[in-house]
């Protein structure tokens, strides 16, 4: 009988070890912190970083709810976000980055912000990092001008659009801004892989090397563009926190976000294409979790001779 059941045992572990070999997991190199939302990763509105040691804090009344894998977090718009804390060091790897999350929302009304941070370096100056929904910097009227980095308050709403934006200190107390703006479908209350990649390296036709920005929707890279402008010195780490689920605007919040987010990620460096689309297919398995349940089930049945 003895004999059995260490046979079973055997049996067991061995189907366990070889499914874990050949389940996708998430990809951690450069992982910086990862946010499940699970609710037994929430403890009296702190969100465990299950990966790094940036512990987020809930701000407001949200909801945990179901998500795309185990549980996530709802944002009325009314003053609910969490707040992502400065990252770290994270700030000085941002031309090289990623920022990732499963998102859910159906709400068209007005403008909206997924994650950001407007962090001054000075009274001439700000690092921005962030991501706004329904906005673009393009006036609805031709002939207007094309707003700039000092009117960001009068970015208009604009249903359907999405919008990033990228701030660093450039030369002396002066700022290098640039903003993008992409066409989507993302408000249809369906569950949505949302990536914004920047950093990429590129060499075109003539040798010469670029570094592409790109946001990929759902595994597809819906929009990238290029630069040969990546001067890192002119970044440092964040001194203001990240807010997500609304806009960080010298400690100010702004922009409440309206749905589901789930499963953020963010890397220090770019994710390739064949790595985005891992993440999309893969989920939220950790390959560090398999490890961690393998002894608990060994000592379970061990605990039933």
């Amino acid at each position: 009988m003895e004999k059995l059941m260490y046979l079973m045992i055997f049996s067991v572990v061995s189907i366990m070890l070889t499914v874990t070999s050949h389940a996708k997991t998430v990809v951690t190199d450069g992982l910086v912190s990862y946010w499940t939302f699970d609710e037994h990763n929430i403890n009296d509105g702190t969100v465990k970083d299950v990966w790094g040691e940036n512990d987020a804090t809930i701000v407001g009344n949200p909801e945990i709810v179901h998500g795309i894998d185990g549980d996530a977090i709802r944002l009325d718009g009314f003053g609910d976000y969490v707040n992502l804390t400065n990252l770290g060091d994270f700030g000085i790897h941002l031309p090289t980055s990623t920022f990732e999350a499963w998102i859910k929302t159906s709400f068209k009304g007005d403008w909206m912000t997924l994650f950001k941070v407007i962090d001054p370096v000075n009274e001439l100056c700000n690092i921005i990092w962030g991501m706004d929904l329904n906005r673009t910097l393009v006036p609805e009227k031709r002939g207007e001008q094309k707003l700039g980095f000092d009117q960001i308050d009068s970015y208009p709403y604009k249903e359907g659009n999405l919008l990033i934006y990228f701030a660093r200190k450039h030369g002396g107390n002066g700022c290098n801004f640039t903003a993008g703006g992409w066409k989507f479908q993302i408000s249809d209350n369906e569950w949505h892989h949302l990536v914004y990649v920047k950093g990429a390296e590129y060499i075109d036709e003539f040798g010469e090397m670029w570094y592409e920005t790109a946001l990929v929707l759902d595994g597809i890279w819906e929009w990238k563009t290029r630069t040969q402008d990546l001067k890192l010195e002119e970044f440092m780490p964040f001194s203001a926190p990240v807010y997500l689920g609304a806009g960080n605007k010298d400690g100010e919040s702004e922009g409440f976000f309206r749905g589901l987010i789930d499963e953020v990620r963010i890397y220090n460096r770019p994710l390739t294409h064949e790595e985005v689309l891992s993440n999309y297919e893969t989920g939220s398995a950790l390959s560090v979790e398999p490890t961690q349940k393998l002894p608990t089930v060994w000592g379970a049945l061990k605990a039933r001779r």
